[in-house]
């Protein structure tokens, strides 16, 4: 693996370590919380700039639905970030309290609430459009060998359990009230074990990611289906000819 490949690697790594913990308000404080806004920040601006091929090529070729699907979540997750960066900067009280944002305490409270909230879940998607590359990559520590079908099944009874799990916490804890500005004030429970507090994040990030996978797949079969529909008609017109 190149040695660009493993920074990249790395940095998204640490991007969702970051964003779990940044999630993780009830445990860090507001002070750590914001220490670690910066260091995401770092990390974001890091991984565009370690991806500007991508970006290079948004005006070029055929747009498929698998890249359709992985541009638009781009651009919003792009957009959600921004919107959480610019909004906290304006209520810092301790990393950069010198930085004035010309926005009330109380609308970048909101905006700030909600578009974490919005970011968790759209990185948590995106992470799950390539959760192939991924799969690919422990088929490479396991020297090629694909795994038997009762290790699969394993593999996916755990899936579907964590999903499960985080689907409810997703629900018990009404994120969706913060995502979609129902809810000014996050409602944390400071009593809670930080162990627990990570398995509940850690488990609606696995919600989230199997359902990009999911919308990968779903976006790879139209984009096959679709290319074979064009190729029966070819052959139809030749046919006819």
């Amino acid at each position: 693996m190149r040695p660009k490949q493993i920074l990249r690697h790395i940095t998204d790594l640490l991007m969702v370590v970051a964003l779990v913990a940044l999630m993780a308000y009830a445990v860090t404080g507001q002070e750590i919380h914001e220490w670690l806004g910066v260091a995401a920040f770092l990390l974001f601006v890091l991984h565009h700039l370690l991806n500007l091929n991508w970006f290079r090529a948004l005006g070029k070729g055929k747009y498929t639905a698998p890249r359709i699907l992985q541009t638009v979540l781009v651009a919003l997750l792009f957009l959600c970030m921004l919107a959480q960066m610019v909004s906290g900067v304006a209520m810092s009280r301790h990393a950069l309290p010198f930085l004035n944002v010309p926005i009330s305490t109380s609308t970048a409270r909101l905006l700030h609430l909600a578009c974490g909230y919005w970011s968790f879940v759209l990185v948590s998607v995106h992470l799950g459009l390539h959760w192939s590359v991924f799969l690919g990559l422990g088929r490479k520590l396991r020297g090629g060998k694909a795994l038997s079908a009762r290790g699969r099944l394993i593999l996916r009874l755990l899936a579907a359990g964590i999903s499960a799990y985080g689907l409810y916490c997703f629900l018990q804890q009404k994120i969706l009230d913060y995502m979609f500005l129902r809810s000014e004030f996050a409602f944390f429970d400071y009593g809670k074990a930080a162990l627990l507090v990570i398995a509940e994040l850690l488990s609606i990030l696995a919600l989230w990611v199997l359902v990009g996978y999911a919308l990968q797949k779903a976006a790879v079969w139209t984009a096959v289906k679709k290319k074979l529909r064009k190729g029966a008609a070819k052959i139809k017109d030749k046919r006819n000819m």
